[in-house]
Parts: structure tokens; C-alpha cells; sequence
């Protein structure tokens, strides 16, 4: 009797245990099918933020990670490696391609019992089914897996491989490897070797994600491909509602203009000024240059201030003027006895209030507008904004730098970047201070590709 109620009390705990499991999965599916993309971007976005250091640190990887952008249903995670302990990452690895191996003879053999069993039965269609040879896609994808592996597979094998020696050789060569020319294939895999484990808890949670490793020089790329899916996502949405979300004010962008039909030739030697730090965007623009810089500089021009800082949702916005060639700056062509040269230095001021954030509350920016390069081929303009009135404003001074070259053909190409500056060195919170402002402006300068490219479809 005590057996059976035992047996009674067994079953009763392990339905009990079952039924709470499928209730969590259907209530967490029905929370998932109530998401947005945007909620269901932001809740990843936390946890693969709070979920990837940890599981990195099992592999004996320290990092540092940041949500560096977030708009919509993307967002880019930064990680930084800061340290490897290569014995247990090499031990790892080792254990892993071991675990694989199991499984794949495991699987061979458990192929090969099933296949003698039902040929000792005499079932004809399973051995016809045996013998049918594969297909060319198949004996292709064969062919590369056993002799073309791919570059995480070859940094696996290396990692176990070098399991196998004694310490005193292993971590010298590495070291070395990694200092000479590794480091991007070996902080790729790291990275990759996560992947399975965070697509495994997406897929719990009733989603799905598209999630591609990048280096930091790709982000402007990802940057682009989020624009125009977000264009095109709001082109659709207009169409079905019949009216524009943000609505076009009028030509702001000013007339299109003759001479940007013309091909571009940059003449020998020429080239840009660096970018800062950080490149946020790097996009090509369906506008002519001489009328994207006029529209930008010009003191006729209201596009800033009544189009993209309307879009950014700035108040109190007070513009300045330029402190040389005021009427002149701009003009698709310098008037007589005006050298575009003396254009170069010249500084315009204005103001703004920043709406609240989640983080701070609205407060006033002021900025600064240098003209660094300005001829046919090319402008480039740093901004320096001061935030005094934000937690650490004072400390630090934001820059960003925007180049844009000439294309030709009713095109050009804009370079977006950004940098923190201390003057009286680092704060404790300098690291969060540089995430915030590489986040803010990364918002920024996608909103004002957006912007460019709605007046310049609406106006061609």
C-alpha cells in the first residue's frame, strides 16, 4: 500500500510539475503574440545584455558589453573582450568538440542499427529508401564540411587541438597568434559559440530573431539596412493608413539644382578628414550635393530647424548665425570676389531643449557648428555640444563630425561619427557617459538620414 501511494503521489507531482510547465509556455506565447517588435527588441536587448557576460565567463572570456543602439526591432549589443584565460577556454572547446564527436558517432550508429534491423525484416521501401543515392546539393554540402570547414570551425579545432599539449606551449603560441592577426577570428567565435545557447532562449520565449556578429567598422552597414527597412516598414503603414506619420512641411530642401546631374571627378590627392572616434552612419543619399549643402548651411535654409529638429522633437530652438559669409555660405555657386576657401572656420551657435529621456529630464543643449572642409567634392562640419544641465554634463564635451562627398548624379554619400571629450579627465562613469552618447547620436544621425531622404522623395 505504501508503494502504491508512493507510486500515487509520484505520478500526481510529475503531472502537477508538467501542467505548470505548458501553463508558463502558453502564458509566456501569449505574452509574446501581444508584443510589438519594438517591446520584443527592447526585452531581448536586456537580457542578452544581462545574459552574455556570465555565459562567456563559463568559457573563461571577461568582456565588456553595452546596448549601443536600440530603435524599432533593432538593436546593436558592443562587446569588448578584455581578457581570455586560454586553459579554459582551450578545456572548453576541447570538451565540446569531444561531446560532438559522441554524438555524431551516436547517431551514425543508431542510423546503421535502424537500417540492419528493418533490412533483417525484409522491408523492401526502407531498403530501397537506403540505397537511393543523394542528391548533388547534398554531396556538396558534404564535400565542404569535410574539407572546407569554416573559420569557426577551424579556430575550434585549433583550440582542442592545442588541449592536447602541455600548457608551457599552448598559451605562447596563443598568445602570439592572437596578438599577430587572430584576435577578430577568435573574438568572432567567442561571440559565435553563444549563439546557439541565446537562439535556444529566444526560442522559449515564443520569438524569433535574425542575429548576425559584426566588427565595429560593419555597425554603419547594419545602420544603413535598419534605415531603409524602417522607410520601407513606414511606407507601407502610410499606405495603409492614408496619411504620413510625420508630415512633409514643404520644400524645404530648397529647388534641385543643374549641376548636380554632373559626373564627379575628385581631383588627385584629395581626400577627407578623419572621423571621430566612433562612425555611426555611413549611408548613400538619394539627393545632389550642392543642394543637401545649401539646404544644411545656407541662412535662407529653414530644413534644420523646421524639419530634422522637429522630426528629433527639439524646443526652443534658437539658431544663430554664421560668424563669416553669412549670406554666402551654402550657395551652390560663391558669388564674384567670394573664395570658398575663407568659408573654411566659420562657426554658427544655436540652442535647443532635448525632450526627456527615461534617464534624464528635458534640459538645454548648446552647440557649435565649424566648417572643416567646404569645396565641390566635399563638406565637412564638426558640431560640439554642451549638455551642462544633464548628471556629469560638465564633465565632458560631445563631438560629432558629419562629412559628405560628392557622388555625382544627384547622389552623394554622408559619414556620420562621434566622440566623447573630457577636459578634466575621465569621471568614474566615463564608459557609461561614451555608451549614452554613442546610443543618442546613433539615433540621431539615422533620423536624419530618414529625414533627408523623405524631403528628397517628396521633392525630387
Amino acid at each position: 500500500d505504501n508503494k502504491n501511494e508512493r507510486g500515487r503521489d509520484f505520478q500526481f507531482e510529475w503531472i502537477r510539475a508538467v501542467t505548470q510547465q505548458k501553463v508558463i509556455q502558453l502564458a509566456g506565447l501569449a505574452l509574446a503574440s501581444d508584443f510589438t517588435p519594438r517591446k520584443v527588441a527592447v526585452q531581448l536587448s536586456n537580457d542578452l545584455y544581462r545574459l552574455i557576460g556570465p555565459r562567456l565567463e563559463q568559457r573563461g572570456v571577461s568582456i565588456q558589453t553595452d546596448i549601443e543602439y536600440r530603435t524599432g526591432p533593432f538593436f546593436v549589443i558592443a562587446v569588448e573582450v578584455n581578457n581570455i584565460d586560454w586553459i579554459l577556454l582551450m578545456e572548453h572547446t576541447a570538451n565540446q568538440w569531444a561531446r560532438q564527436k559522441r554524438e555524431w558517432i551516436r547517431d551514425q550508429r543508431v542510423r546503421q542499427s535502424v537500417a540492419a534491423s528493418e533490412k533483417h525484416l525484409g522491408n523492401k521501401d526502407t531498403e530501397k529508401k537506403t540505397k537511393k543515392k543523394r542528391s548533388v546539393p547534398e554531396i556538396l554540402i558534404a564535400i565542404r564540411r569535410r574539407y572546407f570547414p569554416s573559420r569557426n570551425e577551424v579556430i575550434a579545432y585549433l583550440l582542442a587541438s592545442f588541449y592536447q599539449l602541455h600548457y608551457f606551449i599552448s598559451l605562447p603560441i596563443l598568445q602570439v597568434l592572437y596578438a599577430l592577426g587572430l584576435k577578430y577570428s577568435v573574438d568572432k567565435y567567442i561571440l559565435r559559440v553563444v549563439s546557439d545557447d541565446i537562439f535556444r532562449y529566444v526560442e522559449k520565449k515564443g520569438m524569433e530573431m535574425q542575429l548576425e556578429i559584426k566588427g565595429r567598422s560593419s555597425q554603419a552597414t547594419f545602420m544603413l539596412a535598419a534605415l531603409r527597412e524602417m522607410r520601407e516598414d513606414k511606407r507601407k503603414e502610410e499606405a495603409e493608413v492614408g496619411e504620413d506619420a510625420k508630415p512633409i512641411v514643404g520644400p524645404l530642401m530648397g529647388p534641385a539644382i543643374k549641376d548636380d546631374k554632373n559626373d564627379v571627378t575628385p581631383p588627385p590627392g584629395f581626400s577627407l578628414p578623419e572621423s571621430l572616434e566612433f562612425v555611426g552612419l555611413e549611408v548613400d543619399l538619394p539627393v545632389g550635393f550642392l543642394r543637401l549643402r545649401w539646404s544644411l548651411l545656407n541662412a535662407e535654409s529653414n530644413f534644420m530647424k523646421d524639419a530634422f529638429f522637429v522630426d528629433l522633437n527639439y524646443d526652443k530652438i534658437t539658431m544663430g548665425t554664421w560668424s563669416a559669409n553669412e549670406n554666402d555660405i551654402g550657395l551652390p555657386k560663391a558669388p564674384d570676389g567670394i573664395d570658398e576657401n575663407s568659408f573654411v572656420g566659420a562657426t554658427m551657435e544655436y540652442s535647443y531643449l532635448m525632450p526627456k529621456s527615461a534617464f534624464v529630464s528635458a534640459n538645454m543643449c548648446y552647440a557649435t557648428w565649424e566648417i572643416l572642409q567646404y569645396d565641390a567634392n566635399s563638406l565637412v562640419i564638426k558640431e560640439k555640444t554642451l549638455t551642462p544641465e544633464v548628471p556629469y554634463g560638465s564633465t565632458f564635451i560631445s563631438w560629432t563630425q558629419y562629412s559628405i562627398l560628392n557622388t555625382g548624379k544627384n547622389s552623394c554619400r554622408m559619414v556620420c561619427s562621434v566622440e566623447a571629450e573630457f577636459p578634466n579627465g575621465q569621471p568614474m562613469v566615463a564608459r557609461q557617459i561614451k555608451s549614452g552618447m554613442r546610443a543618442g547620436t546613433a539615433e540621431k544621425f539615422v533620423l536624419l538620414g530618414e529625414t533627408i531622404c523623405r524631403y528628397a522623395d517628396a521633392y525630387p
